[in-house]
């Protein structure tokens, strides 16, 4: 739940005057020393040889993992015991990736999950600040576990500022921000009709920064962190220009030049039936995107790496 701004409101919030104005798109920061790690000679697919362990939950963390396994990655995401997620949205966000469950609350789950975190090159989360402080999984620490790491996460509303302990999710940034008046008006915003905006955003710019991490750490070395919040991106959004409703109208009515370009789509045969999902719709000439994994039941694969 958050107050609907316009965006002129939120521009005279603390949180963007003292924070999020000074705050690049895309954040990559060296916060420790290691030898290079090499990427892979000679891939079949970019991240080959990549293992990223991930506490990624909702879109915009699970979707993170998704984009890191179309280019190759071995993705194994973890989910409590008892915790819940939507069919859709675990259907939709985690295509590429492995699934386990560990209490990472025990103490016999938080050494399985050092376990793995020490032989992993990515870790991402889109958890609580607190949730991570508390079972010790802050970058600090993940890198003192395992130098050399690239250490993700995504965030509502940024790692520091004065909203820095306020959780949030895809609509609450556009909401925060101005976008809902966009979409509808001052007096009756709305959700913009596609519904989410800023979650694969996230999980696509943090990819790429994850991905220029690997190759610093390649050629210098050194622990990187990663982070990109839904809010930032939701104002890097309203950035790019917004169309006049009665443009946008007329431009829609209008029978010639104007239809909806239908998404690409594919199909696979999984563990839980016969899948069909949308593409990631950008598809790159040389390095198209592929799953090894497309679709597992949640909580179904073991807690531990496959062959490199």
């Amino acid at each position: 739940m958050s107050i609907v701004n316009h965006i002129d409101e939120f521009l005279e919030e603390p949180v963007y005057k003292e924070y999020l104005s000074n705050v690049p798109l895309i954040e990559i920061e060296k916060i420790g020393d290691s030898k290079p790690i090499p990427l892979t000679e000679n891939p079949k697919y970019p991240l080959d040889g990549i293992r990223a362990l991930g506490l990624g939950h909702a879109i915009a963390g699970s979707g993170l993992g998704r984009a890191l396994a179309a280019h190759g990655a071995d993705i194994l995401n973890i989910w409590r015991l008892n915790e819940f997620e939507h069919d859709l949205t675990y259907n939709t966000a985690n295509v590429g990736l492995r699934s386990t469950r560990i209490d990472y609350k025990s103490s016999e789950g938080m050494k399985k999950l050092q376990e793995l975190l020490k032989e992993a090159d990515v870790f991402f989360a889109n958890r609580r600040t607190a949730l991570l402080e508390e079972i010790g999984l802050t970058a600090e620490q993940a890198a003192e576990i395992k130098p050399g790491i690239i250490y993700c996460n995504a965030s509502a509303h940024g790692n520091k500022g004065p909203w820095v302990n306020r959780p949030g999710f895809d609509q609450v940034a556009g909401a925060v921000t101005g976008m809902m008046t966009f979409e509808g008006n001052d007096n009756q915003p709305a959700i913009p009709v596609i519904k989410v905006v800023n979650d694969y955003l996230v999980s696509w710019l943090a990819s790429i920064g994850i991905m220029s991490a690997l190759m610093r750490r390649a050629t210098e070395g050194g622990s990187y962190r990663v982070h990109v919040s839904l809010t930032r991106v939701s104002l890097w959004l309203l950035s790019l220009g917004v169309f006049d409703h009665k443009y946008v109208e007329e431009t829609a009515n209008k029978k010639e030049g104007h239809e909806e370009i239908k998404p690409e789509m594919f199909t696979a045969e999984t563990s839980v039936g016969t899948y069909e999902g949308y593409t990631d719709q950008v598809q790159m000439s040389e390095t198209p995107e592929h799953y090894d994994t497309v679709l597992v039941p949640r909580g179904s694969s073991k807690a531990e790496w496959l062959p490199r």
